[in-house]
Order: C-alpha cells, then structure tokens, then sequence
C-alpha cells in the first residue's frame, strides 16, 4: 500500500508540455462550386495544423496512468483551388476562387499512457473540440469563356464561423536526454463547420500527422 501512495504521489507531480506541428488530410477533400446551375468540380489541398498544450498526469502506477490534456489548435490556408466543369455541350470552363481562411480552437480530453521509464510513452487521448474560423474566398475575375457573360458566383465576404466537435490522439513520444521529448503523433477529427456566405463548402474532417516537442515537467 506504501509503494501504491508513492507512485500515485509521483504520478501526480508530472506534467508534459507540448507543440505539435504537421498537417490535416482531409478525408474528403472534393468541393464543388454551382454558377448559373452548372456544377464546377475542385480539390482542396492539406491544412498545416500547429497545437500546443499540456498533458497532466493525475494517477496510476508507475506504468499505466491517466488524465487529462488541454490545449489550442491553429491551422490557415491561403491558395488557389481550380475548379472545372463541361458546358454548353461539351466545352470546358475553368475558374480558380482564391481562400483566406484562419482557424482557431480549444480541445480537452482524457488522457491515459503506458510508461516505459526514462525511454518513451504511448498515449491515448481523446475528447471535444471547439472551433472559431474566419473564410474569404474570391473568384478571379474576368470570367472565362464560354460563360464570361453569364456566370455568377456570390460569397467574396468574409464569413464566420464556429465548429464543434470530437477527436482522439494516438501518440508515441521519447526523451531525447534530459526532460526534453520527440515523437509522433496521430490526431483523428471530427468537426462540423457552417459557412452560409462562402462560394464553396470548406470541409474540416481528418486525419492530423504531427511532430510532437515537448518537455517534462
């Protein structure tokens, strides 16, 4: 019982720091834009991702332990996305709406490893999220031909937005010599955004491959 005390004691005296840096795949990266009942068909590209936070140690042994992570998620995409469809009996029509968007949000969640020592961890963590984004998106002008005279596309102001949703983190992370720490870490995501004045929909849906910093406290 004496050795059961200890560990929950120094269990509870740790704490990580992190920063995670890498990109969201998206799950569905397809996106359409409609002007004048003509359907035009795009790709997005990846999303950089960049989170920081803590991971809090709460109890267990000194190999099994759980809970709690919290942290600030950021992530921007500033390109071009072209879209093309067919028209008019078979011509192609090609135009490119130009994104600005910033995101920003929270994520807390359980937390649970297994600790090898001084080496390494294997986590898990999982929890909600919530989401504040700003999207501008703009279709370059003049039109193209053949609907120069007749496309219409709406949504060159900035909307806002709010997500919420859920995530679950697996990640292997090592002590590369003394309280400093490396390792990867793989983030799925499930978040819903509305953006009512944009000209195509935006998904947020993914998969996150991060580096992982951090540093033991």
């Amino acid at each position: 019982m004496g050795l059961f005390v200890t560990g929950l004691c120094w269990a509870q005296d740790t704490q990580y720091m992190f920063l995670q840096a890498g990109k969201l795949q998206l799950s569905d990266a397809d996106t359409t834009v409609t002007a004048n009942g003509t359907t035009l068909s795009g790709d997005y590209d990846d999303l950089p991702f960049f989170t920081g936070g803590v991971q809090k140690i709460l109890g267990g042994s000194d190999r099994v332990r759980y809970g709690y992570e919290g942290g600030a998620v950021i992530s921007w995409q500033n390109d071009s996305v072209s879209y093309s469809g067919v028209v008019n009996g078979g011509a192609t029509v090609n135009i490119k709406v130009e994104n600005e968007m910033f995101l920003f949000g929270t994520m807390l969640g359980g937390y649970g490893d297994i600790n090898f020592g001084d080496r390494a961890r294997l986590f898990l963590s999982g929890g909600p999220m919530l989401l504040m984004a700003s999207l501008k998106q703009d279709q370059e002008k003049p039109y193209p031909q053949p609907l120069s005279s007749a496309v219409v596309i709406n949504g060159d102001e900035r909307d806002f937005s709010f997500g919420y949703g859920a995530y679950a983190s697996l990640g292997l992370i090592f002590s590369v010599g003394g309280k400093s720490e490396f390792g990867l870490v793989v983030r799925e995501q499930a978040v819903e955004m509305d953006f009512n004045d944009a000209i195509a929909d935006f998904p947020y849906d993914g998969t996150q491959y991060m580096l992982s910093f951090g540093y033991r406290m």
